[in-house]
């Protein structure tokens, strides 16, 4: 099961959105997001260290492929006869990974950045319980994992589908296709040029060269002390803090992400003044002020101003739909007039939802911009809002929810008797300062502040 895929990306099959996401819209942003990040930003994968410390390993181990004179040798050929194997290619990322991790975490008290670091609170135990030099075990197998599904969970895992999508590898890691070419080259030259990730690259190399010829099984599972200490060195020096990292890849990986073009170019342009001006701009603002960058950007297409466009004018829909749910939920029971009583008391009518659902539905390009689950949930969204009594659209949000959380297994948080609204799990308040034009979606942007925090580096 290619657990990364779901942790990535949106997939029909996947009902992980669980206790999360009652409504079900996640899979509508994420989905107008990725129109804009293109893959690039995912909730899981965000942070320029963790990104160049996978580009890293994969060069490291690309290098090993496609060295013809090197192959596996006396044990480590008795695990691994091959080393184009799958799980030679696995074991080689897990037990690399593993060495970054305790590398760094040895380095604490000397001014490392740990925020950030996969796997950092599960090595912290084992190192604890192994007095500071734990066995790391080389192989592809549970035991030799931090992390649990360790491949798919740890850094490689949640940085592989952005890297494929940049075409640095496909999904069983082959590096030898024709789109890679270019892209690795590009990469090992910004490898070259950093003096921190060449050192680290030619450690790392010589390390796992040296691994592939291993004589004596202790030699493929090593304590943390024997481990060489320029290769752990090597790692603090190279990832000392994120915005260590962003200092020296910053062009880099601008020009393989591209997020400071085009759609994203936009928002990054927004977020890069809103640095400058020491401001702190709603999710709402970002993108009206995008929408004015994307107009003097002479790279812009129809279709990246249309991806901001289509957020600008469902958004507020979207939000209104959610604080209809949250007002359902401000009390363990209410009835469907107590729920008119909030609702008026914001100011707001059986009118609002279906004159926004209307302008909405008018909206063909729009409409057209989303397919299978994404495209069904929003439509049912929009149907019940047209309903011409508060009551109904009330019905008809609670109807949807349910068969929201039928479908996942679960039980519905709401459930409606008569005209009683009874709650199922414990009350939730409305924060004080909610206005009932916020956002409440937030389209990745956290992610990618998240990321340019690093990518800027220390740059003013």
């Amino acid at each position: 099961m290619y657990i990364e895929k779901f942790l990535t990306e949106y997939d029909d099959s996947l009902t992980g959105e669980l206790n999360v996401d009652p409504l079900g819209q996640l899979v509508i942003w994420s989905s107008w997001g990725q129109d804009i990040f293109h893959s690039r930003i995912t909730s899981i994968a965000n942070d320029v260290r963790q990104y160049t410390l996978n580009l890293l390993h994969h060069s490291v181990l690309r290098q090993i492929l496609v060295d013809e004179k090197l192959q596996t040798s006396g044990v480590m050929k008795g695990l691994y006869p091959k080393k184009q194997l799958h799980e030679f290619r696995v074991a080689c990322l897990i037990h690399l990974e593993n060495i970054y991790i305790y590398s760094m975490l040895a380095a604490e008290k000397r001014g490392v950045t740990l925020t950030g670091v996969q796997g950092i609170n599960k090595a912290r135990s084992k190192w604890n319980a192994a007095n500071k030099n734990p066995q790391i075990f080389f192989g592809h197998e549970k035991s030799s994992e931090l992390l649990t599904n360790q491949i798919a969970l740890g850094t490689n895992g949640r940085y592989k589908s952005p890297m494929m999508k940049m075409h640095f590898f496909s999904t069983d890691y082959r590096y030898d296709l024709p789109e890679s070419k270019p892209v690795w080259q590009a990469a090992e030259a910004f490898i070259r040029n950093v003096p921190e990730l060449k050192k680290l690259h030619a450690a790392a190399l010589t390390y796992m060269q040296l691994k592939m010829q291993a004589s004596h099984k202790r030699d493929l599972n090593p304590f943390f002390e024997d481990i060489p200490v320029g290769l752990k060195k090597a790692y603090v020096k190279a990832f000392r803090d994120p915005k260590m990292v962003g200092d020296y890849s910053r062009i880099f990986w601008l020009q393989r992400t591209g997020l400071d073009k085009y759609a994203a170019g936009a928002i990054y342009r927004v977020l890069k003044q809103e640095r400058l001006d020491e401001l702190e701009l709603t999710d709402a603002e970002v993108f009206k002020r995008a929408m004015h960058q994307a107009k003097s950007m002479p790279e812009m297409n129809e279709s990246d101003l249309r991806a901001l466009q289509h957020i600008s004018q469902a958004e507020p829909f979207l939000s209104l739909i959610d604080l209809m749910f949250s007002g359902l939920r401000r009390q363990s029971s209410q009835t469907l007039a107590e729920f008119r009583q909030f609702w008026q008391s914001r100011g707001l009518t059986e009118l609002d939802l279906p004159q926004k659902a209307a302008q909405l539905l008018e909206n063909d390009v729009l409409l057209s911009s989303l397919s299978g689950t994404p495209a069904r949930r929003f439509q049912q969204l929009l149907a019940l809002a047209c309903m011409p009594s508060l009551e109904d659209q009330v019905r008809g949000l609670l109807d949807y929810h349910h068969k929201i959380m039928e479908s996942r297994g679960q039980f519905p948080w709401l459930l409606l008797e008569g005209d009683d609204i009874l709650l199922q799990v414990p009350p939730c308040s409305l924060r004080e300062d909610r206005q009932n034009s916020d956002w409440v979606n937030r389209y990745y942007l956290p992610q990618f502040r998240h990321l340019l925090n690093g990518l800027w580096g220390h740059s003013a």
